[in-house]
């Protein structure tokens, strides 16, 4: 019998398919333990309480319908009718960024729509993990959020934070030039953020004043991780999105991994080790913060030229055309830093701890340095007042006209498309969400037992010459006949969960 050849891709296919169906059982199997755990203790806890069986059920019931209710919540859909574009403020190779309002919510908020087809076609399906994984990780406030994630037949949608100062390019152009004191600022921020990316082990790669956002109060946060890379994690199309980021911080990194290949980036800000087969690492991250410090207070990126190519051959014979022109009056402070970025690998500086006590961050607060005012406030007349307009070529939602053949496109792309994307919905508000069952145990757990242990011992003593560890069922019966220990039970219990109580509030009231 003829040897059945199987391809690589097919290989993929099935490693993809068989980690995803791991994992996510893996998961459902935790959770189960950790629901029927969580039950268990519930009823204990209710039966310590002195709370009947009728009140225990009741409130037994409450909680599995509003257990029933988020379950409800995250099988909901998100789709694109769910939000209502304002205007589209920024378009790249793959897609477009639009300032969207929730209708449900009336919230604002910014989403990048993403083509499949042509994500696939240039082969940028790694990136596209990297960017979305790293979303979902993030809980840092130097990186813009990720509300949620969902996909279509035909795109992929990020929904992110709205961040209206709009983007450090933007206040470039309006300033040209800007002072170093503020320069300082801004700089002193960003070395906050990319220190941030980089103890997740991602390097962003595509570091440029584009990708750096103003937020309403003039803060900085880092955004469109579209060419980031995580440094222990090899992305293809064999694996598939993951929503729980301990499986990636755990592993060992090999040393290969610590080196990425790929050639991304922008000219005017990339790394030269970029362009060589010999790897790099997260030193390029800050080649580019030596190139931002220097466009900030010279007025212009150190190798700037007419076409990328001629950029690109500046930046290989970098140490030819690398100068800081006299003629801007910079402090040798600003000169040294610049110097010291901008430089080999091997002289490199890359090392936060060593950045922050560089003498050009000499009187910088790192702790509360978001909590000071900035430099410049952005202009909050418009809510797009702070980004350029671009002209819609394609509408939001995608029209059908013909149903009969949108049915068979429909199908052919589903089926094209999602083997790729696998898991890519993510809901950041569901997981932030402490599910009913575990809210309870919190409130009740906030409940001191220590001083209604100790009004309840009192009056033990006073209705019994028994002592205190008597046997539980005599316990019990004590207990059943203090009413005044069982209303401030009850009086306590509904203080903080008062909600599961009411239906046994409202039989009370139909019982008189």
């Amino acid at each position: 019998m003829a040897e059945i050849k199987v391809s690589n891709k097919t290989k993929d296919r099935v490693n993809a398919c068989k980690a995803y169906i791991e994992r996510k059982y893996k998961m459902f199997i935790t959770q189960e333990k950790e629901k029927i755990s969580d039950w268990q203790q519930l009823e204990l806890i209710l039966k310590s309480l002195n709370f009947t069986p009728i009140e225990q059920e009741l409130i037994k019931k409450e909680i599995q319908h509003k257990e029933a209710m988020r379950l409800r919540k995250k099988r909901q859909k998100i789709t694109v009718d769910d939000f209502e574009s304002l205007a589209i403020i920024g378009r790249g190779a793959f897609g477009e960024v639009r300032v969207c309002r929730h209708r449900s919510t009336n919230e604002i908020v910014a989403i990048k729509k993403m083509k499949k087809s042509e994500m696939i076609f240039k082969n940028q399906l790694g990136h596209i993990r990297a960017e979305r994984d790293l979303l979902v990780q993030s809980k840092c406030k130097w990186i813009v959020e990720l509300k949620s994630s969902f996909q279509d037949d035909d795109n992929l949608y990020l929904v992110m934070e709205f961040l209206s100062g709009g983007d450090l390019m933007t206040l470039l152009i309006k300033k040209d030039i800007i002072p170093e004191r503020d320069a300082k600022f801004y700089i002193a921020e960003l070395v906050l953020a990319i220190e941030e990316i980089h103890s997740m082990n991602y390097i962003h790669r595509d570091l440029k004043p584009d990708n750096i956002l103003i937020d309403a109060a003039g803060h900085l946060k880092i955004s469109d991780f579209g060419l980031c890379k995580h440094l222990g994690v090899h992305y293809d199309m064999a694996i598939p999105y993951q929503n729980n980021t301990q499986d990636i911080q755990s592993k060992h990194y090999s040393a290969r991994r610590q080196l990425a290949y790929s050639t991304v980036g922008t000219p005017d800000y990339i790394a030269p080790e970029i362009f060589s087969q010999k790897g790099y690492d997260q030193l390029v991250d800050w080649w580019s913060v030596g190139v931002i410090l220097f466009e900030m207070v010279i007025g212009y990126p150190p190798f700037y030229s007419d076409t990328p190519q001629k950029t690109c051959q500046k930046i290989l014979s970098w140490k030819h055309h690398f100068k800081i022109p006299k003629e801007q009056k910079i402090s040798s402070q600003c000169q040294d830093l610049i110097l010291k970025l901008i430089s080999d690998p091997s002289e490199r500086l890359g090392d936060p701890s060593k950045i922050k006590k560089h003498p050009f961050f000499c009187g910088i607060d790192w702790t509360n340095l978001r909590n000071q005012k900035p430099p410049y406030l952005p202009d909050k007349k418009k809510l797009t007042s702070n980004f350029d307009k671009f002209e819609e070529k394609e509408p939001w939602k995608h029209i059908v006209h013909n149903e009969k053949d949108a049915n068979q496109e429909e199908n052919k792309a589903t089926s094209e498309n999602k083997k790729y994307f696998y898991g890519y919905t993510y809901k950041r508000n569901y997981d932030a969400e402490i599910s009913p069952i575990k809210r309870a145990l919190e409130e009740l757990q906030n409940i001191k037992p220590s001083g209604i242990k100790a009004e309840f011992d009192k009056k033990q003593r006073s209705q019994s010459p028994k002592p205190i560890n008597a046997p539980p069922e005599i316990n019990k019966s004590q207990r059943s006949q203090s009413p005044t220990v069982k209303e401030q039970l009850k009086t306590t219990y509904m203080q903080y969960i008062g909600q599961y109580l009411s239906p046994i509030n409202k039989l009370k009231q139909k019982q008189s």
